[in-house]
């Protein structure tokens, strides 16, 4: 008894440090393999608490070595799952899955629903790290089947993890319901860590998926739940664990996002956290090593902390324009921030000091109110000295009130000289700055002078030694002014000769001149008659999809069956799509391209007739480039084009009397990147893009791949289609 007694003591002091004494020599003083395995894991728990991992697993195999000579199946299953555990932690996740299955054989006599419970988790984090989705969702409902019978509220954990893999596995739907399923289960328990581990992983979330009126929420949530955490909430606001780089995507992309963010809380007049999204975006930009962006963000998070009456908040954010403006060099700009911001400082100071005197008056008058009342409480009758000596406590007590006001006075005038001193040491800091580069400047000027007068002095040495070289070539050269004159006869002949030969030559260049020009006017009027005959072949091409076209249309008024019309109606506007494209190419004298946008008006305008779309029902924007291409990207571009925007005047607007489609197309990064939109009711819940018998979906599956696109088939508010084309041709 008093050996575990002994044991105890020394776990409790264990907990922080070991220095008092060695595991070794706690191990060595028990007695049996179960306390010594009991006493290790608690050790190397506590180790994993601490983050020294291999330290842990050492313990863990040390622990483990005593656990299996004894007959405790759990003892056995908690060692082994707790390998898994340190296992997972260093990202060795095949590993974890062996250890687990040397647990389960001991899992089913384990009486302890939480080592059951872990090592179910357990399985199914390891199996998602491995991308086994279907493994994984297998153990995280026996985990969950498993809380809902001993205790619900674990269900957290199992809800946190499927919406972290759901969301790998870019599924919204699965992934916001299972996030929502967490955050109710934690928000409403007085368990604060639980919910500070949701909070900012669900934020994350819906960063992911661009949503950010509910970031917003999730972001004024994480501030409250914060404050309400601290008893001095002066620290800088800013601080915030939501608030931080959202991984490897351009700058411009995440200040977007916090712009939004902003704007929804300002909507709902949360100047406040609106001013703190608007400074991370600033943030973003700063250290992008772009301070002019940085410092237009920061201006407008002061103005909105403005509104907000967040004095904290505008001195924090005038702080920071003072150093974006000193790090673009305008540095009388900055000279008055640092004054705007040692006033606001000031202020804080003032504020602090009100309510201090405030609250020490109002404690001093209730002290003397009670000691007034226990006086005339205890003395019914107060003689005429008494009274007077009352009065005379009372006139000194103002007097002492006027002197705590008058200290006050004193003490708000040291920190304006403060202040002022302050002022005065930037403004001498600034000068002394200045006249340093000044000063630096002239230096510079000087050794530039210096270095002139060398190079000029080395300059004229360099002409003297041409000079000599120069005497000394003239001599050679009237020497052989004698010999060049007898020479001189000799090349008058050789020049006569020569200019024969040139003439010969000149007269054989212009009758091939001549014969090329011929040729050329013989090729240019072959390229004149290719391309009257290329235009004849577009139009009669056009004529013939125009035919078949009018063809399908008349057929779809006999049909009586609904879908068999409707599918003939689609064929129709399918050949139509193509019929605009060869009247292009012979309409605008460009026999390989196609105006893009152009074409893309006329299908857009094809098809509101053809379904009787008005422009009061549905509004059409469209914004595309000025691209020209070619007819073979452009077939299979306009039939995509066809059947997204077909299905948003069918399907999108059934249940509202307007709507907005939007149609976009842009080249950027050497690829097309294509976006249609609707705010209509979007695609069915339960529908598969992949495996969906929809002759449409699958055409637009197949284009993509033609055209080598990345496809996304999305819900935002209604359908979203985006296309990115790898492989297109400019004409």
């Amino acid at each position: 008894m008093k050996l575990f007694i002994v044991i105890g003591c020394f776990l409790c002091t264990a907990t922080v440090s070991l220095r008092a004494q060695s595991v070794e020599s706690v191990v060595a003083a028990l007695q049996t393999d179960k306390q010594k395995a009991d006493t290790l894991f608690f050790f190397l728990s506590n180790y994993m608490m601490k983050g020294k991992n291999d330290s842990a697993e050492y313990w863990a195999n040390k622990g483990l070595a005593f656990a299996l000579n004894t007959a405790d199946a759990e003892l056995i299953a908690k060692y082994y799952c707790q390998q898994s555990n340190i296992a997972f932690v260093k990202t060795n996740y095949n590993k974890g899955l062996e250890f687990l299955r040397k647990a389960a054989p001991y899992i089913s006599d384990a009486t302890s629903f939480g080592v059951k419970g872990k090592y179910l988790l357990l399985n199914a984090k390891c199996f998602r790290e491995l991308v086994k989705f279907d493994s994984a969702i297998y153990y995280y409902q026996l985990c969950e089947n498993l809380n809902n019978k001993n205790n619900p509220y674990r269900n957290y954990l199992v809800y946190l993890e499927k919406a972290l893999m759901f969301n790998e596995a870019d599924d919204f739907v699965k992934g916001e319901e299972n996030f929502i399923k967490a955050y109710t289960l934690t928000k409403g328990k007085a368990i604060r860590m639980d919910h500070g581990i949701v909070l900012p992983q669900f934020a994350d979330f819906y960063y992911k998926w661009k949503v950010p009126d509910k970031f917003a929420k999730l972001l004024q949530e994480h501030q409250s739940f914060v404050a309400a955490g601290k008893k001095d909430y002066s620290k800088d606001p800013v601080h915030s664990f939501l608030l931080k780089d959202f991984g490897n995507i351009p700058v411009s992309q995440k200040a977007a996002f916090m712009q939004s963010v902003a704007e929804t809380l300002v909507k709902e007049s949360d100047f406040k956290n609106a001013s703190i999204a608007l400074s991370q975006a600033s943030a973003f930009y700063e250290d992008d090593n772009q301070p002019a962006a940085a410092l237009q963000y920061m201006q407008q998070s002061f103005s909105l902390a403005q509104k907000g009456n967040s004095l904290p908040n505008q001195y924090i954010f005038s702080k920071a324009i003072y150093r974006l403006l000193k790090k673009a060099g305008r540095n009388e700009e900055a000279i008055a921030a640092a004054d705007k911001t040692l006033t606001l400082k000031d202020s804080m100071i003032k504020i602090q000091q009100r309510d201090m005197t405030a609250e020490m008056e109002t404690k001093y008058q209730t002290e003397k109110k009670q000691k007034e009342i226990e006086l005339l409480s205890s003395q019914k009758q107060l003689s005429e000295k008494e009274i007077a000596l009352l009065n005379s406590q009372k006139e000194l007590d103002k007097n002492s009130i006027a002197l705590l006001y008058a200290k006050n006075a004193l003490a708000v005038k040291e920190i304006a000289l403060l202040s002022t001193d302050k002022k005065l040491t930037a403004m001498k800091f600034f000068r002394e700055s200045e006249m340093r580069s000044a000063l630096q400047r002239e230096n510079d000027l000087m050794d530039s002078i210096v270095n002139s007068e060398k190079a000029f002095s080395q300059a004229v040495n360099r002409e003297k030694e041409k000079e000599t070289a120069l005497n000394a070539a003239l001599g050679r050269e009237n020497n052989l002014k004698a010999n060049e004159l007898g020479k001189e006869k000799k090349l008058r002949w050789s020049l006569l000769a020569g200019a024969g030969v040139l003439l010969l030559s000149g007269i054989s260049i212009f009758v091939l001149y001549k014969k090329q020009k011929n040729k050329n006017a013989i090729i240019q009027k072959q390229a004149t008659d290719l391309e009257v005959l290329m235009k004849e072949i577009h139009h009669r091409v056009k004529n013939n999809l125009q035919v078949v076209s009018s063809l399908l249309d008349l057929q779809s008024h006999t049909i009586t069956d609904s879908q068999a019309s409707a599918a003939v109606k689609e064929g129709k506007n399918r050949v139509q799509s193509m019929a605009l494209i060869h009247q292009n190419l012979y309409s605008e004298g460009n026999i390989k391209g196609i105006m893009v946008k152009e074409y893309i008006s006329n299908l857009v305008q094809s098809l509101s007739d053809s379904y009787n779309i008005s422009n009061e029902k549905v509004k059409v924007n469209i914004n595309i480039d000025d691209l020209n291409l070619d007819v073979d990207t452009m077939i299979p571009l306009g039939l995509v084009l066809n059947e997204l925007v077909s299905n948003s005047f069918k399907y999108a607007f059934k249940e509202t009397t307007s709507g907005i489609l939007n149609i976009m197309l842009e080249e950027k990064n050497e690829k097309l990147h294509l976006k249609v939109s609707d705010n209509g009711a979007g695609f069915p819940a339960d529908m598969d893009v992949k495996s969906t018998k929809s002759f449409g979906l699958k055409m637009i599956r197949a284009f993509a791949q033609k055209l080598k696109a990345t496809l996304d088939i999305y819900n935002n508010n209604g359908a979203v289609v985006e296309m990115q084309i790898s492989k297109f041709k400019a004409a």
